[in-house]
């Protein structure tokens, strides 16, 4: 499987949850908005973090 399917889904996760939040901020409490945030932001940084390997294989790649 290539990299690019992985982030392409975690950006549609992403979009997704931010989408439901936008539509249906009516009767969420604070711990919902924290927990829609936190997904968010745990999906931000899954995205880093694949993009950090892809760059450090390719220097590693690129050094041999």
């Amino acid at each position: 499987m290539k990299i690019e399917w992985f982030l392409q889904r975690l950006e549609a996760e992403q979009a997704q949850l931010a989408r439901e939040a936008m539509e249906k901020p009516a009767g969420r409490d604070a711990f919902a908005y924290g927990r829609a945030v936190g997904i968010h932001a745990g999906l931000e940084r899954a995205k880093i973090v694949l993009l950090e390997m892809i760059d450090e294989k390719e220097r590693k790649d690129f050094n041999l």
